[in-house]
């Protein structure tokens, strides 16, 4: 989210804020006195809101304001084109424009005014909408990792199923993920018979399906980032990352200049803790797990990894992750102080080309670790 540096009413121009829905979209204008000209609603569709710009607009220099939604996706890329200029449209958080225009009377029209006024202002809280290979690219690693949820879940009601039975408790913990412990478990279910074989042999057939469908993504993924070096330069620095963790951070964050500083990029996966201070007193909550949902679990996700390496950057972090989970007696506490660190040595990696060096923040491993290779 960021609020307009140069407030728009400076240069005088035009704004229209739009409140696109499914069928119908109310707009209203604002002249250069920030005054609104005009008002009405038509169909949502490409077409129309053409008409209605060559109809309001012309050729008047124009900035257009409306939320993010799953219907503004289409409307950002036509008033791009349209404007010829992407700073001429702005796209809203929707949160924090209801918490700013919040009124007793809630119409299409009132919102389409607010956005406006706000945009005239210049105090329209945005949200960055990415273009080109970035915007590819999420689409490639959230589809991909949906894919790996179904998977999850066909995994978990195949293991609830053997422990009705009390065939759960001799499956390896990872069988389900090779071929041969999909075939005990194939030799289990034949030995049950009846509607809970079938259930178990359509799960096992749906997780063979859903492999092939992640391999097929993430060859993509692959194809893709070899034209990104910001990604092959993260996977390369930080630990814990690979090709996919490391392309799910660079489609979620875009151009990492948009961040200020390491806690900003920190604060936009959501893991900074929610602050409330007020007459002198400082009270800090749990993780606010506000902005990207995807970054945040590519960062965790991350961490994890890391707490495997054997030597190198990712050992310093392992180690000072395990010291964080015994220290806050939570091991989720832990790791997201872990990916927090994380997102704050990606930014530096980004803006400054600095290879963070794990050693200086986590100082020196303990003997025990070094000769084991390993923590815990």
């Amino acid at each position: 989210m960021k609020i307009l540096p140069n407030p728009v009413r400076k240069v005088n121009p035009h704004v229209m804020g739009l409140d696109i829905h499914k069928r119908m979209t109310a707009w209203v204008l604002f002249d250069r006195k920030g005054v609104a000209a005009a008002h009405g609603e038509i169909p949502s569709s490409p077409e129309a809101l053409l008409a209605l710009f060559s109809e309001q607009v012309g050729r008047k220099k124009a900035h257009v304001a409306f939320e993010a939604s799953g219907c503004s996706l289409w409307a950002f890329d036509l008033m791009v084109e349209r404007l010829g200029a992407r700073e001429r449209v702005h796209v809203a958080h929707a949160k924090n424009v209801r918490a700013i225009a919040n009124s007793q009377h809630k119409t299409d029209h009132n919102d389409a005014w607010w956005l406006g006024y706000l945009t005239y202002e210049g105090r329209l809280p945005e949200v960055y909408v990415p273009t080109g290979l970035v915007r590819e690219l999420r689409v490639a690693t959230r589809h991909r990792r949906a894919v790996v949820q179904e998977r999850t879940r066909a995994i978990k009601r195949v293991r609830a199923q053997l422990r009705q039975t009390g065939l759960g408790r001799t499956l390896p913990q990872g069988a389900l993920s090779t071929k041969t412990g999909r075939a005990a478990v194939i030799l289990s279910a034949e030995s049950l018979g009846g509607m809970r074989q079938a259930s178990i042999e359509e799960d096992l057939s749906l997780i063979e399906a859903h492999d092939a469908r992640v391999a097929v993504w993430e060859g993509r993924i692959e194809e893709m980032v070899d034209d990104m070096p910001d990604v092959l330069a993260i996977r390369e620095a930080i630990p814990g990352m690979g090709t996919i963790l490391a392309a799910t951070v660079v489609a979620e964050t875009g151009p990492v200049v948009r961040f200020r500083s390491p806690k900003a990029l920190a604060r936009y996966a959501g893991l900074t803790p929610a602050e409330r201070t007020s007459g002198g007193k400082q009270r800090l909550g749990a993780i606010t797990k506000e902005g990207s949902a995807q970054l945040r679990w590519a960062l965790c996700q991350a961490v994890i990894c890391a707490k495997r390496c054997r030597s190198g950057p990712g050992l310093h972090l392992a180690h000072w992750v395990d010291r964080c989970q015994r220290r806050l007696g939570s091991k989720k506490k832990g790791q997201v102080a872990g990916a927090r660190k994380l997102a704050e040595a990606i930014w530096r990696l980004r803006t400054m080309g600095e290879v963070f060096d794990f050693r200086k923040p986590f100082g020196p491993l303990p003997l025990s670790v070094l000769t084991q290779g390993s923590v815990g």
